[in-house]
């Protein structure tokens, strides 16, 4: 069965396949009850330092590991526990645009059916549009109310063993690795709508 250290080393062979490159990772543990919290943002290359302005669009993933999942991995006749994976997903946009709420969303949105179509072109006929969350960031200690920057997130849960159909870990990586080229391709596909010169910006709706 999958180990925690079989998870992690394939999550990170697959990000780096797909030229994803890791921003932060944050690994919380509970030894007495095995319960372990994984977290990371990967960015695709991008320019040093990282600002407002020159933020790329990037990926957090995250999972838990649970008592359950450890028990498994220990060999215990178990039922299978779900292995969920949380995609968010985030392009950040300069306040200086004329889009309104509803284009921005849906440019993101055709920036990510395009990958989908890239990659599963059968599911992709029937999705539906995904959802897209609108956030304001304001800069503080101004005395009226002056917007610094927008973020459009949006978010998807993938359950891997509901993928992972063989039970051995020549078969878990290739899905990982299938999984990455899909969020790999959502990224570029983002920058290329948002940050066409990598430094914040966006194409027009017609180009999107």
């Amino acid at each position: 069965m999958l180990s925690y250290d079989d998870l992690v080393t394939g999550l990170e062979d697959a990000w780096l396949a797909a030229g994803l490159h890791e921003h932060a990772f944050v690994e919380s543990v509970i030894p007495a009850t095995h319960d372990r919290h994984f977290k990371l943002e990967l960015f695709p290359d991008h320019d040093e330092p990282l600002t407002n302005e020159n933020m790329p669009p990037f990926l957090e993933l995250s999972f838990n590991w649970s008592p359950a999942h450890q028990l498994l991995a220990e060999g215990r006749e178990l039922p299978v526990e779900p292995l969920d994976l949380t995609w968010i997903y985030t392009a950040t946009v300069s306040a200086q645009h004329e889009r309104s709420d509803l284009e921005l969303v849906r440019m993101f949105q055709r920036a990510v059916m395009a990958a989908f179509q890239r990659f599963y072109p059968a599911e992709a006929s029937d999705m539906e549009p995904i959802a897209v969350e609108v956030r304001r960031v304001y800069l503080p200690g101004s005395q009226r109310l002056q917007l610094d920057y927008v973020q459009l997130v949006s978010s998807t849960v993938s359950d891997l063993f509901e993928q992972w159909a063989e039970r051995d870990l020549a078969g878990f990586r290739m899905v990982l690795r299938q999984e990455f080229l899909l969020a790999s391709a959502i990224i570029n596909n983002l920058t290329d709508t948002f940050s066409p010169n990598g430094r914040g910006g966006y194409k027009t709706v017609d180009a999107a």
